[in-house]
């Protein structure tokens, strides 16, 4: 039973062994370089074990069994020829597991599954990023002890984890044996992948050292330093290998209380912040748990200041949105822009730590508002994939770039060879092009424009003159498939065609304002290239009936608004049932309403209670993306009731396991969209170069909403209750705010009153 308490904890009351692969995602402690699942001190089990760097790939053997049991399947969605020959995919890659630390009492090894537990609670604390847990276990002969443990991933120094555990004997004084290391025996995806994995003893150290994989073979180190007390006095280790474990083994003399605290340090040759001699260097100092806590957590204070949340009158939004926070915040790496940021984090296997179109629609805007220096770095990380989209352009006879829809340690399209749909999903490439204009509207940084984000738009540009088509008079978007799978093959998605035309009237309107002049000449972009991209900007087919609905796609409302049912094996496949999809209206997830929510788009003619009240039934919700666009729409039709609904199952998603696969990971794009569902739904935020527009949906049962972000390099802090919204700044600058049909110049406080919600 998990509950939250203090507006900071989430807590863990018994230990349930059915629940602890679920827990040991939600329990992930992070900073962005690494991600650690929440798995046991004292062992490690398959598939509950995980640990990972970002951007740490190799090869696996991917073991997939689909079964086609309906026509949509075996038509639209499975190539079962190319699943006939499917056997390798690229992957995170799991790391010897560094938590070991394993305790015996007299004779009896502590597990929480042997003997009796007396006591249980874990807690993950979202303020200061620390897992500890507090233990009192009784062996079968009646023997009561206390294990106290605490960890983190510091913040302070990306490089380095920390465990801390102290022993308190309560009713006997049997002997105690502490071993302190690494476990090297894991698997990645069932199987061993690690290659070349060496043990080997540095000043009584245990040192790992392995490669990636046999595709990659990137080289890494893992260094355990252990220090063990008794009653505060170091006590000698002796190290020792038995098997796959390398350790420090203690036998501890009588007294109240043993204490371990250890250091790990990680290290890859993909990392760019310190070389492997600096890295030895730093591991080797010396150090104290305490003082290295304390840096840490203050540190990550900053990280929190800027995305924290309070609200009045609901304690437990406040520390679900806080939970949801603390994922979103050591999901992404600030040191460098060696990989992206992926749909589970660092917190499992699942999706193999992809790069999607989640990046710049669902998890980018979170750091732009809020931490614009990493969302720099994710923007980076699309530009060195640049070379290899204008390689994927090519191979489809295009000029340009195409990114593709699943990204790796190289921008090559990386999705699962038998799956049709995915292909189909050009809409990244305007997916990444928008995240460049929402950076760029937002930081006003021009010399990333100049020496990174323009070359992006501009290729991807070219690459829509050769996409698109010349029919009736205007240009379409013919063979694709929209955010929504569901419906692969279908004609003018309306998410792609409108995204489409948006970036395509930014990149003219931004190279007629800027002198990008170099860039051009540095790609060879002629005027001819540049009057096509306007003429397609300002002609592309716009889906919109008279009556102001948008259709998702041609012949969308033609279809049936019920699913006919065949079959089960669409289950698999993020589907709620097996069904005729392909014949239906019922959709996976958003994909009109993104228009509205995400990419904050005013469409003339265009009906937005109608839209919603449309898509919201005919949605099954079997993305988690699903809920914080929800959220954002239930807010702009003022819903609060709707609203709430959706916010809890944003921020609960896999605390509550709404979708029975939290096991695999956290839903990280989902969790990202909990911050977003204030921003843009109850605060109506929406920013541009023009400047800030407000338009606020305040919930009655929210007394009052504090939060603040970033915007043109201003910190604005903002307060939201019934009928008022202040802004405050400490920071001079004046910049243009747009509340109620009203405009402002605000510069350090602005306070705007609004009519009381009836």
């Amino acid at each position: 039973m998990l509950e939250f308490k203090e507006k900071k904890y989430l807590t863990e009351n018994e230990y349930d062994l059915t629940e602890e692969a679920k827990n040991a995602s939600l329990y992930t402690t992070g900073n962005g370089y690494m991600g650690v699942r929440g798995s046991l001190e004292e062992f490690g089990s398959t598939k509950i074990q995980g640990a990972f760097i970002r951007g740490y790939i190799d090869e696996i053997t991917e073991i997939v069994e689909p079964f086609c049991d309906n026509i949509y399947m075996k038509k639209y969605y499975i190539d079962e020829e190319k699943l006939k020959h499917f056997q390798k995919q690229v992957s995170c890659v799991n790391l010897p597991d560094f938590l070991l630390i394993r305790i015996t009492v007299g004779e009896s090894v502590f597990y929480p599954w042997e003997g009796k537990l007396i006591f249980w609670k874990r807690e993950l604390n979202a303020k200061n990023a620390t897992l500890s847990r507090r233990v009192v276990w009784e062996d079968g002969n009646g023997n009561r002890t206390e294990f106290l443990y605490e960890r983190f991933a510091s913040f302070s120094e990306k490089h380095n984890y920390y465990q801390k555990v102290r022993i308190r004997p309560l009713n006997h004084t049997l002997p105690i044996k502490i071993i302190s290391g690494i476990d090297t025996a894991v698997r990645t995806n069932g199987q061993i992948v690690l290659k070349d994995i060496e043990k080997c003893e540095k000043s009584n150290c245990p040192i790992v050292s392995f490669k990636s994989g046999e595709k990659y073979g990137f080289k890494a180190s893992i260094i355990a330093k252990s220090c063990f007390y008794a009653n505060g006095k170091p006590i000698k280790s002796e190290y020792a290998e038995t098997g796959d474990l390398a350790y420090n083994e203690a036998f501890m003399p009588q007294t109240a209380e043993y204490v371990v605290e250890k250091r790990v340090g990680l290290y890859t040759e993909r990392d760019v912040d310190v070389s492997y001699e600096e890295f030895k260097k730093i591991v080797a100092e010396g150090f104290r748990y305490d003082d290295a806590k304390k840096i840490h957590t203050e540190e990550y204070k900053k990280f929190l200041d800027k995305f924290d949340v309070f609200i009045d009158g609901d304690e437990r939004s406040e520390a679900a949105l806080r939970f949801a926070n603390y994922h979103t915040i050591i999901s992404a790496n600030t040191l460098d822009s060696v990989h992206g940021i992926s749909a589970k984090g660092l917190t499992g296997e699942k999706y193999n730590q992809f790069v999607w179109w989640d990046s710049e629609i669902y998890q980018m805007p979170f750091f732009i508002h809020s931490f614009p220096e990493e969302a720099k770095n994710l923007l980076l990380y699309r530009y060195k994939m640049l070379e290899d989209s204008r390689k994927n352009a090519r191979a489809e006879n295009k000029r340009g770039a195409r990114y593709a829809f699943v990204s790796s340690v190289d921008g090559r399209e990386h999705v699962w060879a038998y799956a049709r749909h995915p292909f189909l999903q050009i809409h990244i490439n305007s997916d990444v092009a928008f995240g460049v204009i929402d950076y760029f509207r937002n930081t006003g940084d021009l010399e990333f424009m100049r020496l990174y984000g323009m070359e992006m738009l501009y290729e991807i540009g070219r690459y829509w003159i050769d996409r698109v088509t010349f029919k009736n008079s205007r240009y379409e978007i013919l063979n694709v498939t929209g955010t929504d799978e569901h419906h692969p093959y279908v004609n003018n998605d309306a998410y792609t065609n409108y995204l489409t035309a948006f970036v395509l009237g930014k990149i003219i309107e931004y190279d007629r304002e800027y002198d990008f002049g170099e860039v051009k000449e540095k790609i060879g972009l002629t005027d001819e290239e540049l009057a096509e991209i306007d003429d397609i900007s300002n002609n592309m087919y716009l889906p919109l009936e008279e009556n102001g609905m948008i259709p998702q796609f041609d012949g969308y409302f033609s279809l049936s608004r019920t699913l006919e049912t065949k079959g089960n094996s669409a289950k698999n496949f993020q589907m709620k049932q097996g069904g005729l999809y392909h014949k239906s209206q019922v959709i996976k997830q958003p994909d009109v309403m993104l228009l509205f929510s995400y990419l904050g788009f005013d469409i003339c003619g265009a009906k937005f209670s109608e839209n919603w009240d449309y898509y919201e039934q005919m949605c099954e919700s079997s993305s988690s993306l699903t809920f914080p666009v929800h959220a954002i729409c239930s807010a702009i039709a003022d819903r609060p009731l709707s609203y709430l609904k959706y916010f809890s199952e944003t921020t609960e998603i896999d605390i509550k396991d709404i979708h029975s696969c939290a096991y695999q990971g956290v839903h990280s794009g989902c969790l990202a969209g909990a911050w977003m569902s204030v921003f843009f739904g109850i605060c109506g935020a929406k920013t541009t170069e023009k400047g800030i527009t407000l338009n606020p949906h305040p919930i009655p049962f929210w007394e009052k909403v504090d939060f603040n972000f970033e915007y043109l390099g201003k910190r604005i802090y903002v307060t939201l209750s019934d009928n008022r919204i202040v802004l405050r700044s400490l920071q001079s600058g004046k910049v243009k705010v747009f509340c109620k049909g009203k405009e402002y110049d605000f510069g350090k406080k602005l306070a705007i009153e609004f009519a009381e919600r009836t």
